[in-house]
């Protein structure tokens, strides 16, 4: 039994106390060459960490290696515990020695080598027996293919990394990340300023995983926000039971998703064995979860930045202050571009700041003291300190376009000295390609710069969009809905629509017909015009193979259309034994055509789908996702997202339509496939027409497999 941290809805973290504190660690591959992983791994825990407890060495060439014995094996390592094992052994040998570590007592076993899961079967097979004597013996695995974990406050460097002796001071962010390499490249973001205080490197996570360091790191209380970098998810629900354990903490979780494209897909899943899942269902996904989704490694250094400094507070109201007039005007598009607003400025601040400011300079947003601001320091004091006070502004942009040297070094200690007494956030925007004194100063004094207006509105706009978002909600989002046994199927449309009805879904009136005579007499009790539609195993889309004859107005036109979807059915190819004949429809007109649908990710499980619908789906795209089970409000925000949303209300003297219907049919549907249980895979209804207000919305056609 593993040691755990329980959080909700029944899921378990590890606790990592005893990895993140150990008494005692043994390096199994420790080397006397130098530049070696080995000889790395025993450098950065002796020499370049602040641990003070135990360290054994094994290698089988026995000897002493910077004071200590070097083991020729595990099991001659001195009895006592042992609370972190560090594996540096070929992949071939790897299983054995996690085996002795097991039978030692080791507490979590970090395994560095590769060659596993990542590279075929053989090595899947291999991870499967770890994941196994991890859950058999209580023993925690860390990997394996991954770079550890770096630590600087205390100092702790479980890792082969040569670079872990040149990571300078900690600071309030943590980071998570899959792979060795962008994490390296993002604790290197500390020479600009942004300071990860703990760095966890997972790689193929047969046990331990990032869910994992993500809830504890959300018990931390010295983590501001934490930061992810992941190619790919194994358990969608872990992964969320974690960033709800961060929202009820208070800790912004920020996420670059690699393997976006097909390409970057099927490179992820090489390089770390994970499920790289679709990008469109990751994107609803971290949205209706509340996870703040970056694009590339220089945005997650921008956005962690102003987490760093401003945490949970609003960015939406932007003041810009600047020396330079279009410098000022830039920053206004941007942050229109990235959806925030420019802030107004109170009266008495445009009042007291007019009472110090030279007559020409501009005192509206955005605000240019002009340059009589860079050489006046008392003046730029005098200006910016009711500027920072007002009300009405969330934060203020400065864009530093040039260096001036030690005009701009004043400039900017001047700013600095206000900004710490704010109770608003101060973001420098460093525009210029030539660095100097002034931009190492605002690093070296917690102000740490962007680098373009565009990166930094656009950081601002992420950052706000999570402390607008309920986060108390999100926390408390069923992840999973009752379990229920799997129904019998597969379901031909008929059958569908029949189940559809008794959920609540409204249908047209219709009947089958097995000849064409069944279908006209069908059709005279409907009522003309009808639609007839083939019915046959394994065609969904009726309208490719001439399925579909709308419009029928009597009963010779009935017996026709029955005997051409006959005939157009037979030359393209479906099997007579397939044929279980036609449905007779009546014709519901008007309305708008939608789509919903809900299919299960292989990671998140039920995802719902909605958007326009019709023949043209896949021409217009115009669809939206959210995962299930899923509230109201969660459904009304997936809607809002879609282009045919907008044609719901009222517009020029046409009614509106029925909203509340639509949505009401959508929970239905959702409700159904949930109902069905694990072995529906897809439920489909497509066209979903949408009447006008008060008529409701009608299941034109529907599939379930």
């Amino acid at each position: 039994m593993t040691a755990s941290a329980t959080t909700t809805a029944g899921i378990s973290f590890a606790d990592l106390d005893r990895l993140m504190k150990p008494r005692s660690i043994m390096i199994v591959g420790a080397s006397s060459t130098p530049g070696s992983l080995g000889h790395t791994t025993v450098e950065n825990v002796l020499e370049h960490s602040d641990f003070q407890g135990d360290v054994h060495l094994v290698n089988p060439r026995g000897g002493e290696l910077k004071g200590h014995v070097l083991h020729p094996d595990i099991d001659s390592v001195p009895a006592g515990p042992i609370d972190v094992a560090l594996l540096l052994v070929p992949a071939e040998a790897a299983l054995d020695a996690l085996r002795r570590c097991a039978a030692r007592g080791v507490g979590t076993a970090v395994v560095f080598t590769g060659g596993f899961g990542e590279v075929g079967d053989d090595g899947k097979a291999a991870e499967r027996a770890m994941r196994d004597l991890a859950r058999d013996t209580g023993m925690r695995i860390y990997g394996p293919n991954c770079a550890g974990l770096t630590s600087l406050a205390p100092r702790l460097g479980l890792t082969f990394s040569t670079e872990f002796r040149n990571d300078g001071h900690g600071g309030p962010l943590a980071l998570v990340t899959q792979g060795g390499g962008l994490g390296r490249s993002l604790m290197q973001g500390s020479d600009r300023g942004v300071r990860f205080g703990r760095w966890f490197s997972t790689g193929n996570e047969v046990d331990l995983d990032s869910a994992d360091f993500i809830a504890w790191l959300a018990r931390q209380h010295d983590v501001r926000a934490i930061c992810v970098v992941m190619e790919g998810l194994k358990d969608g629900v872990r992964f969320l039971a974690a960033i709800q354990a961060a929202h009820r903490a208070g800790k912004p979780v920020a996420v670059l998703k690699v393997g976006r494209s097909s390409f970057g897909a099927q490179a992820a899943q090489s390089h770390t064995a994970s499920l790289a899942g679709e990008d469109a269902v990751n994107e609803a996904v971290f949205a209706q979860y509340g996870v703040i989704r970056v694009d590339d490694l220089d945005e997650m250094l921008d956005v962690a930045s102003l987490l760093a400094r401003a945490g949970g507070r609003p960015f939406r109201r932007i003041c810009v202050y600047s020396s330079s007039g279009g410098a000022g005007v830039l920053a206004a598009d941007m942050i229109s571009a990235a959806g925030l607003e420019m802030a107004e400025l109170s009266a008495a601040t445009i009042q007291e700041m007019a009472r110090h400011a030279p007559s020409y300079a501009a005192l509206a947003n955005p605000v240019d003291l002009t340059t009589k601001a860079l050489t006046d320091t008392a003046l730029a004091r005098r200006c910016l300190v009711p500027l920072f006070a007002d009300p009405g502004i969330d934060a203020v942009i400065y864009p530093i376009t040039s260096n001036y040297a030690a005009t701009t070094e004043t400039s900017v200690r001047n700013l600095m000295d206000i900004a710490r007494e704010a109770p608003i956030p101060f973001v420098p925007v460093w525009m210029s390609s030539r660095r100097g004194p002034a931009h190492d100063l605002l690093i070296e004094q917690g102000f740490a710069p962007l680098y373009s207006l565009r990166n930094a509105t656009r950081a601002m706009a992420r950052c706000d969009a999570y402390v607008r978002a309920p986060r108390e909600r999100l926390a408390g989002l069923p992840l999973a809905a009752p379990a229920t046994p799997a129904a019998a199927g597969p379901w031909n449309e008929a059958q569908a629509k029949a189940l559809f009805a008794r959920h609540g879904i409204r249908v047209p009136r219709e009947a089958t017909a097995a000849t064409a005579r069944e279908a006209a007499q069908a059709a005279t009790r409907i009522g003309f015009p009808v639609a007839l539609k083939l019915v046959a195993d394994g065609v969904q889309h009726k309208s490719d193979v001439g399925g579909v004859v709308l419009g029928v107005r009597d009963e010779a036109a009935a017996e026709r259309a029955f005997a051409s979807i006959m005939d157009a059915a037979a030359r393209h190819g479906v099997a007579a034994s397939a044929i279980r004949g036609v449905i007779v429809a009546e014709m519901v007109r008007g309305g708008i055509e939608t789509l919903v649908g809900v299919h299960r990710d292989a990671v998140f499980g039920p995802m719902l789908s909605f958007g326009a619908g019709g023949v043209a789906v896949e021409i217009v795209a115009d669809v939206a996702r959210c995962r299930l089970p899923a509230d109201r409000p969660a459904i009304e925000a997936m809607v809002d997202q879609t282009r045919v949303a907008r044609l719901l209300p009222a517009h020029r003297g046409r009614p509106a339509y029925d909203r509340n219907a639509l949505v009401d049919a959508i929970e239905r549907t959702a409700a159904l496939f949930l109902s069905l249980g694990d072995g529906v895979e897809a439920l489909e209804i497509n066209p979903l027409l949408v009447l006008e207000q008060g008529q409701g919305a009608v299941a034109l056609d529907g599939v379930i497999h």
